[in-house]
């Protein structure tokens, strides 16, 4: 029976992997590999994860997903349209605009290592972090400093991984045929996407003027992990929560 409590409406938060992909985690398809307990929504897991994810802050124009298979044909002479069809090509893409211009931020959009942003503290005895950009040491000064590299021959692009936290449907089926889990308006529930490798493969730019916010749009190319543990959600997992 049709419920027009599943159609989704609201932006999702958005968190990148830290540690230019020397963090990346481990996300084989279960949310239990994400560490998510029953109760606690991913949101508040991934925030509170800040050595290994952080959040992108606001975002404009919400998120894109987009998967995009190409199909070639094969023809025969007795008939005017494709005999059959197989699948040679697909993509699946990420896109998005940040509206917090933090140096992180502009890091994620030029696809460079987050080694590329050095951070300086006046402080003797603060340490800056590179999770935040924040400086310790109360009121120490300090600078952060984005180099922007030329790059050279034969340079890897650097892989993130992504997720994204948005609203669930009010139905969820717990099989392929039916059996749903209906949850009432007041109960939490959750989607997450999950996107294991992501390279920033797309120009960007950004303006800064006086009468517009300046926004930085960003997308995602999503690649497979060859991994045998992920057969089969090779590009990732879409997870529906009923938080308990």
């Amino acid at each position: 029976m049709a419920d027009v409590r599943n159609i989704l409406v609201g932006a999702a938060q958005i968190f990148v992997s830290t540690g230019t992909g020397n963090n990346r985690p481990s996300t084989i398809p279960a949310q239990g590999d994400l560490n998510f307990t029953a109760s606690q929504s991913a949101k508040s897991y991934l925030g509170s994860a800040s050595t290994k994810w952080r959040d992108v802050g606001y975002t404009n124009s919400g998120l894109e997903v987009s998967y995009e298979p190409g199909y070639n044909d094969v023809s025969v002479d007795q008939l005017l349209d494709a005999a059959r069809l197989f699948k040679a090509s697909i993509r699946v893409m990420l896109k998005t605009e940040l509206t917090e211009a933090t140096l992180q931020n502009i890091n994620l959009v030029f696809g460079q290592a987050e080694t590329s942003t050095v951070y300086t503290n006046a402080g003797a005895s603060a340490s800056a972090s590179a999770i935040s950009g924040s400086y310790a040491g109360g009121t120490a000064t300090g600078s952060a400093t984005l180099s922007i590299a030329a790059g050279a021959l034969g340079d890897a692009p650097v892989e993130r991984s992504i997720v994204a936290v948005g609203n669930a449907p009010t139905t969820i089926s717990t099989t392929a045929i039916g059996a749903p889990v209906s949850a009432s308006a007041a109960t939490n529930k959750e989607r997450v996407y999950v996107a294991r490798r992501v390279v920033q493969v797309e120009s960007s730019s950004h303006g800064l003027k006086r009468d517009s916010a300046t926004v930085f749009p960003v997308q995602f190319r999503c690649l497979p992990d060859d991994s045998d543990s992920y057969d089969g959600a090779e590009y990732g997992v879409i997870i529906d929560r009923i938080l308990g």
